[in-house]
């Protein structure tokens, strides 16, 4: 079935998956363990840490806002 016009996951006010704080404090924690460290999480390609990780390429978004929220505040 097709949704009509306004409708949907692409209609404007769709829900957006939004990860959770623990969620990006756990990426971040494993990536600095990580043999590929924190600079793959923040230069990787999104697809590539996000299956490296086993986590939503959404996480590796807020993990990436994160880190770079931490670096301009330094």
């Amino acid at each position: 079935m097709i949704d009509p016009p306004g409708k949907g996951p692409s209609a404007v006010g769709a829900n957006r998956f939004r990860p959770t704080s623990k969620e990006v404090k756990n990426l971040i924690r494993r990536a600095a363990r990580h043999p590929l460290g924190t600079d793959f999480l923040v230069q990787g390609a999104p697809d590539a840490v996000a299956v490296t990780f086993g986590v939503h390429a959404f996480i590796v978004d807020g993990a990436r806002e994160r880190l770079a929220d931490q670096q301009g505040a330094q």
